[in-house]
């Protein structure tokens, strides 16, 4: 009973942290299951909140992998694409950019609004993270090891705040962190460089909480 209590308090307090506004990515979800060499569809809302996507503007949307505080830019999906004026755009995901895998996410970065909170990045919004099938390219060293960064602390798609249909969609608003993110080298194709990275001090606590409300949920089952 005192563990049920424990857990609904956790999920209580998850709910009260502070939801990060704008771009909210209803497409690709935790539960896509993407394939290399075909279309992939992106799709967005305004959450309703600020910035709203007016204010958000054009942005640079592009697949990415790794972690948290350590992203790697894969492929650019839009080099411009004014998000207040469409909601989806599709592109065809070059299988030659990594292998299979399922630490894959889309990123949106403004390429005019800066973080509200964090001024000297500018503005981003990412996806769950997802898989990606049929790909012929493989990961070097440094993009696992941003990878298994993430699996050893807070995840892009761990940090999620919100709920989009059977996954989950996560926005955030630029960074803190110093480190900018890795170039990305498969075997056959090389990534450009991104800037910045998401604030884990901003993201992370919700879905911490929301995590361990499942543990104590378990353990009480």
């Amino acid at each position: 009973m005192l563990a049920s209590i424990a857990s609904y308090a956790l999920i209580a307090a998850a709910a009260l942290q502070p939801v990060l506004a704008g771009v909210y990515i209803t497409s690709p979800v935790a539960g896509t299951s993407a394939t290399g060499g075909q279309v992939l569809e992106v799709k967005w809302a305004d959450d309703g909140q600020t910035p709203t996507v007016a204010s958000v503007g054009p942005c640079s949307v592009d697949i990415y992998t790794g972690s948290t505080n350590n992203q790697v830019k894969l492929q650019n999906l839009a080099a411009s694409v004014d998000v207040s004026k469409t909601s989806s755009i599709s592109a065809t995901i070059d299988p030659s950019i990594g292998q299979d895998d399922s630490h894959y996410f889309v990123r949106f970065t403004s390429l005019s609004l800066k973080s509200p909170s964090n001024p000297q990045y500018p503005y981003q919004a990412f996806s769950a993270m997802f898989p990606i099938g049929s790909m012929t390219g493989s990961f070097n060293a440094s993009v696992l090891a941003a990878i298994d960064a993430g699996d050893g602390s807070s995840s892009v798609s761990a940090a999620a705040t919100k709920t989009a249909g059977s996954g989950l969609a996560a926005s955030a608003s630029g960074s803190s962190s110093g480190s900018s993110s890795k170039s990305a080298s498969s075997s056959s194709s090389t990534g450009g460089a991104s800037s910045g990275a998401m604030n884990i001090a901003e993201i992370a606590p919700a879905g911490a909480l929301l995590a361990a409300a499942g543990i104590v949920s378990y353990i009480v089952l």
